[in-house]
């Protein structure tokens, strides 16, 4: 997907959370449960194969672990 189409898709989920009142745990919530879903889906259409000798599932934790430490190590941001 392209980075404008992500970019529109993410702020219409982030205005979903906000008229929710969503909490920072509420979002974390959301975002497993995207996850957790989006997996699910590749499953269902049989597209969850090996990827570099682990599963797919276990390459996609991978990469949000990596996404979450490399944030965590930026630290503090004043837009944020």
């Amino acid at each position: 997907m392209e980075d404008t189409r992500l970019q529109m898709m993410m702020l219409d989920i982030d205005g979903v959370l906000t008229k929710y009142n969503a909490s920072v745990t509420d979002v974390l919530a959301a975002a497993q449960a995207l996850a957790t879903s989006a997996i699910g889906h590749l499953v269902n259409n049989g597209q969850c194969s090996m990827v570099n000798g682990q599963s797919l599932a276990d390459a996609i934790a991978e990469q949000i672990r990596e996404a979450l430490h490399k944030r965590i190590a930026e630290g503090k941001k004043p837009d944020w």
